[in-house]
């Protein structure tokens, strides 16, 4: 129901209005500014290991393998070592390593698809 004055008018309620503000936020204001920095921290520590161990200069490289978080994220924790040797066997370099540090810090990463958010 409108309120009208001679200069200004006035709803009592918005019928438009999402009752449950947090759905109406866009999904990047959902997450945790903390955990979107470590996604990005291990995200780029990735990239830059993936470059090293496959000789790659630049990311551009075709050699270099597309591989992110989520990924890994998406593999059963059990199989997670072996089906990253299997997917990085074209390495320049020696992989376990590396391989052990990303399965160490995919421990502490959320997926996006949580029922958190």
């Amino acid at each position: 129901m409108a309120v009208t004055s001679p200069t200004k008018v006035q709803f009592d309620d918005c019928v438009g209005e999402p009752k449950n503000k947090h759905k109406a936020q866009p999904p990047t204001q959902r997450y945790d500014r903390k955990e979107i920095q470590k996604r990005l921290d291990v995200e780029n520590w990735m990239d830059e290991q993936l470059r090293d161990l496959f000789g790659c200069k630049d990311e551009s490289s075709d050699d270099l393998p597309e591989l992110d978080i989520d990924d890994v994220l998406m593999i059963e924790e059990s199989q997670r070592v072996s089906k990253l040797k299997e997917y990085l066997k074209d390495a320049k370099k020696p992989v376990d390593a590396f391989i052990r540090q990303l399965v160490e810090k995919a421990h502490d990463i959320k997926p996006v698809l949580s029922s958190d958010y």
